[in-house]
């Protein structure tokens, strides 16, 4: 059945292979839409969704990968879900979001305010897994330019995550490391063997999202200032004046 298929293979639905019947799903309430792709057309799915198809005659498909700056949530909880599957992941997430928090001046205005909020969680969420480390008697630790290091090698033995920011290790089995959510998995070494490898300090970290916030600070900004231009402009019209003033907004 299928729900013994699913405790076997938790990650069924990632599998090319596997189908279900549309009938089954809109019976249990999920929405079920389907549409008919000809020559030149683009078909976008969002994120979460399950999809599949079949070609109707010869043809020639192609698939990209993109993403909006809303979708940054959704590739965290993507990430979070991967590990409880001991799934591989594509890319690393936390590399994605700090390359873009790196260089803020770059972002247009809106994926810079989108970021802050997507860096803001993953700092928070740091700091949280190394006072854990910290309250174990974890006190070494080293940088590691993990980007550098091929993915097979930074990557966690026990949920298959992709380390960026941080990871686990010990001197004794130097072949051998976890993320921060799996620390208890490593090995059976003393403490004083386990080490922190990381890719950034706090303050580092803290100092990113600084330099985010300031930057998305002036979207705001100009966000606010165009608001209570469109409004004296509305309220101008109400009052029957004709009137326009010239206004000029600074680009940041």
């Amino acid at each position: 059945s299928t729900p013994e298929l699913f405790e076997y293979q938790p990650d069924l639905l990632h599998q090319l292979v596997t189908i279900m019947n549309p009938n089954i799903l809109m019976s249990h309430g999920v929405p079920v839409v389907r549409t008919n792709q000809c020559a030149g057309e683009f078909v976008i799915t969002f994120p979460r969704a399950y999809h599949s198809g079949f070609n109707q005659g010869y043809n020639f498909a192609e698939a990209v990968n993109f993403c909006t700056a809303d979708w940054l949530p959704a590739g965290r909880s993507c990430i979070d879900h991967y590990r409880r599957l001991r799934r591989y992941c594509v890319f690393s997430h936390e590399e994605l979001t700090c390359k873009m928090a790196a260089t803020p001046e770059k972002l247009d205005l809106n994926l810079a305010a989108a970021t802050h909020r997507e860096m803001f969680s993953i700092v928070q969420e740091e700091r949280k897994l190394r006072k854990g480390l910290m309250e174990r008697g974890i006190t070494e630790a080293e940088r590691e330019a993990f980007e550098l290091l091929p993915d097979d090698e930074r990557q966690c033995d026990t949920g298959k995550t992709t380390c960026f920011l941080s990871a686990l290790a010990c001197s004794n089995c130097p072949e051998r490391l976890v993320c921060l959510y799996h620390t208890q998995d490593l090995c059976n070494c003393p403490t004083e063997k386990l080490y922190l490898r990381y890719r950034y300090t706090l303050d580092e970290l803290l100092a990113m999202l600084h330099r985010l916030k300031v930057r998305s600070e002036s979207f705001d900004s100009w966000a606010n200032r165009v608001k209570e231009a469109l409004e004296q402009e509305e309220g101008n019209k109400i009052g029957g004046k004709s009137t326009h003033k010239n206004c000029t907004f600074q680009r940041f």
